[in-house]
């Protein structure tokens, strides 16, 4: 059978793929799939928001399976040393990666000798949601909206200070996105991860600072960081209140991309193993108890199987990079 075509099990279709890069042959799927217990990679540190969401799936997917599912945190080299293991881990569906969107675009371009090949070396499962990113600032700078920002970041000899969770990330490409379309000056201050952020911005160190709506959303309402602008087509449901930055005057359609999560497996794994990890991981994503988990981390559901979280890969992949170049974003 031609690799490109669809296949259908249980109802659900699941693409090989939709481009050239995703059309790894599959390997001989194991009958009885599970045959032993499974563990999912998070390439970051415990405690955050892709491992606390990979923990809460994987308990409820081990419960339909009917093997143990453990989580494994292999933090480190901004997510390439656990997106390195799964590329090189046995593809039988019993080893999957969840990860957000940076390891597997921003670090082709970021990372020198990347030890994997995110477009050949893995292969969707499923999205889970998608996390906006929010520009606020501490409630002592005076600024109270959007506007009054714009004429401080651009007031003559001020050069503006900024966090970010990382070198590259979706928070850095927008705030030099941002300085460039309104000509200010600013300085990157990146942290690791968005605790640091946060911890900036409340003892007012740097001006300003870009960090999920959830994670900032208890600062936000207790009056200490004032929220300005969110990324994203739509407002969030974690601050309904703040307006996007397309509503603000901000056309570049790179403002409406989100931070994003996903499952997936190395690129051989067998179609029909996909399905099932795909059918089961997509239904536990869509119950009511981790629908409800997911909205109180401030988090926005974005449930999806193989065929559309591969379709956004392949959409975005182009966009992100070519954008890392044109603002002049160094490797590591």
């Amino acid at each position: 059978m031609d690799r490109r075509t669809a296949l259908r099990k249980s109802g659900t279709l699941i693409a090989a793929a939709t481009t050239s890069q995703w059309l790894a042959a599959p390997a001989v799927a194991q009958p009885g799939f599970p045959t032993r217990s499974l563990r999912v990679v998070v390439p970051y540190p415990p405690g955050g928001a892709t491992d606390a969401t990979a923990r809460l799936i994987s308990e409820h997917l081990a419960k339909r399976l009917g093997q143990a599912v453990v989580v494994d945190n292999r933090s480190g080299a901004s997510g390439a040393i656990g997106c390195a293991e799964v590329a090189k881990a046995p593809a039988d569906g019993h080893t999957l990666l969840y990860t957000l969107n940076d390891p597997l675009i921003n670090n082709t371009v970021l990372v020198k000798n990347l030890a994997y090949d995110p477009q050949r070396d893995f292969r969707f499962v499923a999205s889970i949601l998608r996390s906006p990113a929010l520009l606020s600032v501490p409630s002592s700078l005076g600024v109270r909206n959007f506007s009054e920002f714009r004429s401080f970041a651009t007031a003559t000899g001020r050069q503006l200070s900024y966090g970010t969770w990382g070198l590259g990330s979706l928070g850095h490409l927008a705030a030099e996105t941002l300085a460039r379309q309104l000509k200010f000056n600013a300085v990157h201050i990146p942290q690791r991860g968005e605790a640091p952020v946060l911890q900036d911005l409340l003892s007012n160190t740097i001006h300003s600072g870009w960090t999920s709506a959830g994670t900032a959303r208890q600062h936000v309402q207790s009056g200490r960081l004032v929220p300005l602008a969110m990324m994203g087509r739509e407002r969030s449901t974690a601050l309904p209140e703040v307006p996007t930055f397309r509503e603000l005057g901000i056309t570049d359609t790179f403002f409406d991309r989100s931070v994003w999560m996903a499952f997936l497996v190395p690129a051989r794994t067998p179609n029909d193993v996909v399905a099932r990890l795909s059918i089961d991981i997509q239904a536990i994503a869509q119950s009511q108890e981790v629908l409800a988990a997911i909205r109180e981390r401030g988090l926005e559901p974005q449930i999806a199987g193989a065929d559309a979280a591969t379709a956004q890969y392949s959409e975005e992949f182009p966009v992100i990079t070519q954008r890392l170049r044109a603002l002049g974003i160094e490797p590591s």
